[in-house]
């Protein structure tokens, strides 16, 4: 398509080179692709203008060595390039800007929340320090989220998504394959969740006997967290997982708020500290998955971003 051609696509991986915030990293939820003129150059654009601040926009290269200028890759690897190689990737891309060698704040679009989750809990090196998550699949999702067709290039590979997701979500083969089937948290088989799962059962520290105190500690060092929910979501399942609330172990529809949870009242990895040390906001946007507006998404990224308002190092 040509929105992923060479002509199509904004191949610069960064904007606001001369800022004086604190540098910004950003990435984008399945589907979409860094390099997109039509929705995530736009709002890289605007970040770098509204916290006068410089921004990168991360994209997965499917090649170790390569950190940028891969739009169909990038575009196709938020399906088919599990989520801990989109962890590595996440942090070789950072570790490799001298910009952010000395902390960054991160923005999260969907999905892409979950792999700056995990780079916080496995690296956080260089550090976040606000992490502003937009319609997050924070605790995992109780079915595979449907494909977002609204994106140009996307239907041979949610073809490709269907076929894997038919063979099992908790296979090896696809877990090994399929990105979202690495935070698929099924209510209702929580046990085999919890042992086949590559993933979100790690982050989360819900492993029985493989709990890691780094995870923990990497995430009580945020600064901030700042969780948005869209109140009329039909893509994430249930919708209060982007507030790190979830359905309770065995139902499908009794959902369980943040501060109710066992991971938060036991605090597996740190969000309950985090929250008592007044470190957490969560806000609510009318409408569906991602259909925030732009008025609302400059008014967090002032309040939390801006430079006039950053604790500076």
């Amino acid at each position: 398509p040509r929105a992923l051609s060479a002509s199509g696509a904004d191949s610069r991986p960064a904007a606001g080179a001369g800022g004086r915030g604190v540098p910004v990293v950003m990435l984008h939820g399945m589907g979409d692709f860094a390099s997109n003129p039509m929705g995530m150059v736009r709002l890289r654009d605007l970040i770098a203008k509204e916290a006068d601040a410089y921004v990168h926009s991360v994209e997965l290269c499917s090649k170790p060595e390569q950190l940028s200028n891969c739009p169909a890759e990038d575009q196709r690897n938020g399906f088919l390039m599990n989520m801990d190689h989109q962890v590595e990737q996440f942090a070789r891309v950072v570790r490799a800007d001298p910009q952010l060698s000395s902390g960054f704040n991160a923005v999260g679009f969907s999905q892409g929340n979950l792999v700056i989750r995990g780079y916080i809990h496995k690296y956080n090196d260089p550090p976040v320090r606000t992490f502003l998550s937009m319609h997050g699949t924070m605790m995992g999702v109780a079915g595979i989220p449907r494909c977002p067709l609204d994106f140009p290039g996307v239907g041979l590979l949610c073809k490709a998504v269907d076929r894997l997701a038919s063979l099992g979500v908790y296979t090896d083969f696809v877990q090994g394959r399929l990105a979202q089937a690495n935070y698929y948290r099924d209510p209702k088989r929580m046990d085999t969740y919890r042992k086949e799962v590559r993933f979100l059962p790690f982050i989360n520290n819900e492993v029985p006997g493989r709990a890691n105190a780094t995870f923990a500690e990497n995430f009580k060092s945020l600064e901030r967290l700042v969780l948005v929910m869209a109140d009329d979501d039909t893509m994430i399942h249930p919708k209060e997982s982007e507030h790190f609330g979830y359905f309770e172990d065995g139902s499908m529809s009794q959902v369980v708020e943040m501060r109710s949870a066992r991971w938060y009242l036991e605090d597996w990895f740190g969000l309950r500290a985090l929250d008592e040390a007044k470190r957490v906001d969560r806000y609510t946007t009318p409408g569906d998955h991602l259909r925030f507006t732009s008025d609302f998404f400059v008014e967090v990224v002032r309040e939390y971003f801006a430079a006039s308002k950053t604790i500076q190092i």
